[in-house]
Parts: structure tokens; C-alpha cells; sequence
């Protein structure tokens, strides 16, 4: 009899594709891109071997439906993996892609000039370049939803990967089409300060001996307002799992990622950006963050 309870949830999911559209007259989306400021050209690379196509509305809604047109097939964008941006079309054209037509939320989301990029590049590649360096721990994880919640928060600034001319870099896209590109010392800074992927990678650590290699298997991070010496900080507790790490490189591996977050925090505030959480956890004690010292704290285990 329990298992009668179940119906009424699996009901949807039975139902789901069974009107008159077939699976095979769909065009499923590996890549899309939004590039314009008046009239918004969309650009998609379809799944395998289709060539990709652009479409042009005044939102994304009229651009995906003129596309359909020409391509005389619905497009389906649900389990589109990648969403390429200039910067200028992000916040509101992303959030109608989301409610509307089904965009997913753990979607990439990458900076780059997206005319060139779907001309001249191959996006597949591109986009296992993208998940190669977030596993090498090379740069931060940035999703849909993740860049969504920062370009609403205060400094209306999102934490975007983008294309530079030695590779992969990141940036701190404004709402505004503002960008700045950060350092890679920050740009590593930036993997501490927000989150870790769960994946271990290997890391370069400089000692007076040379430069080693510590197999970092996870690292987490807590954020809190505190006093220490009678004034209030801005508390980053970064911790690190290293594997088979000796005694003798703690302190290095310990003063490599403390330069990190120190030259991520800097670059940030200079861009007056905000992708960590420094005026979330500044509104507890009533201070601003430039009057609030912040303070990182390391520990290797």
C-alpha cells in the first residue's frame, strides 16, 4: 500500500514529453552565448557534430523562438552546459533563461567576447578546458546560480572565469559591464576564499630547497565576525587536507595560500567588488569592511 503514495509524485515525471513533440525533433544545446546591448544575439552549438547558429530578439525569449524558426526544430537549452558573456546582456536576459525555458542552474557560466569565440573556437573543447582547470584547482568553480546571487548581492559583482590570451583567467564582472581581470595569485586566492571543488589536485609550493609538489585532497573554509585584541575582524579560518604532507612543509604551504587570499581580498576591494561575503559578515558588528580588519587564518592537516 505505500508504495500507492508514491503515484501522485512519479504522475508529473510519467507525463512529462508525452504530447505531440518528439524527442528526435528537439535541438538540444551543448553552448550558448549572449552577446548585444539593444537587439541580443544568441549563439548556440548544438550537441555532436551540428554546426552552430546564432539568432537575434530583442530578449532571449524572441531570439530562442527566431532561432526555432529558422532551425525548424525546438531548441532545448535544459541541459545546456556552458553560457558564454560580454558582459553585456547577463542578469536579467540569465534569470529568463532560467525561469522560462528550463536553463540549468549548474550551467558555467564564462566571460569572453562571444562572436569571436563561437567563430573561432571549438566550445567543447573549450568547455573541458574549463572543467580541467576547476579540478586542477586552477581556478574557483562559477555556476549560473552562484554568479546570479553574486551580481544581486551589494557590490552587484560576479566571479566569472574568462578567456585571456595565455588561457584561462578570472574576472570581476559588474552588473555595469565593468571587468577586472585579476591577478593569478588572487585568481587562486579567490579557490580558497569561496569553495572547493571536493576533487584532489597536486600544488607547486616554493621551499628553500626547491619547489614541491603536496597532493591537496580537500579544503573547507569558515567565515565569522570576531574580536581579537579588543576589535572587531573579519574572520577567514581556510583548512587544508593535504596528503602525506611532511611536517617541514606546513609552514611554506601554510604562507603560499595565506599571499593567496591576502592578494585576492586586496584586488577585490580595489575593484570595489564583493564575491566572499566581506559585507555580509561587516553588517554583524555594524562596521564597514574598509574600517574592519580582515583577518585569514590557515591550518594545514
Amino acid at each position: 500500500m505505500k508504495r500507492m503514495y508514491l503515484l501522485p509524485l512519479l504522475l508529473p515525471l510519467l507525463l512529462t514529453g508525452c504530447g505531440t513533440e518528439h524527442i528526435s525533433e528537439r535541438l538540444y544545446t551543448q553552448t550558448l552565448g549572449l552577446q548585444g546591448r539593444r537587439e541580443l544575439t544568441i549563439y548556440a552549438q548544438p550537441f555532436g557534430e551540428d554546426a552552430p547558429f546564432s539568432a537575434e530578439g530583442k530578449t532571449a525569449a524572441d531570439a530562442l523562438r527566431n532561432g526555432e524558426a529558422a532551425q525548424g526544430s525546438r531548441i532545448f537549452i535544459g541541459h545546456t552546459e556552458l553560457l558564454c558573456t560580454d558582459g553585456t546582456r547577463t542578469l536579467e536576459d540569465i534569470r529568463e533563461l532560467l525561469s522560462s525555458r528550463g536553463l540549468s542552474p549548474a550551467c558555467k557560466l564564462l566571460y569572453t567576447d562571444v562572436d569571436a569565440c563561437f567563430q573561432r573556437m571549438d566550445t567543447a573543447s573549450l568547455l573541458e578546458s574549463l572543467r580541467m582547470a576547476e579540478r586542477r584547482g586552477m581556478i574557483a568553480q562559477t555556476d549560473v546560480t552562484t554568479a546570479l546571487d553574486e551580481w544581486m548581492g551589494d557590490s552587484e559583482t560576479a566571479l566569472l572565469p574568462a578567456i585571456s590570451d595565455s588561457g584561462l583567467c578570472m574576472v570581476l564582472l559588474h552588473t555595469n559591464g565593468r571587468r577586472t581581470t585579476l591577478s593569478e595569485d588572487a585568481a587562486n586566492g579567490m579557490f580558497w576564499l569561496r569553495r572547493n571543488n571536493g576533487k584532489e589536485f597536486t600544488l607547486a609550493v616554493e621551499t628553500p630547497e626547491g619547489v614541491q609538489d603536496v597532493t591537496i585532497l580537500r579544503s573547507s573554509l569558515q567565515k565569522k565576525s570576531a574580536v581579537q585584541d579588543g576589535r572587531s575582524v573579519l574572520l577567514y579560518n581556510v583548512t587544508v587536507y593535504a596528503d602525506n604532507c611532511p611536517e617541514a612543509l606546513h609552514r611554506p604551504l601554510q604562507e603560499h595560500i595565506l599571499r593567496q587570499c591576502r592578494t585576492a581580498i586586496a584586488e577585490m576591494l580595489e575593484a570595489d567588488a564583493d564575491v566572499v561575503g566581506l559585507h555580509e559578515l561587516a553588517a554583524f558588528t555594524q562596521t564597514s569592511n574598509t574600517e574592519q580588519p580582515i583577518v585569514v587564518n590557515v591550518t594545514v592537516r
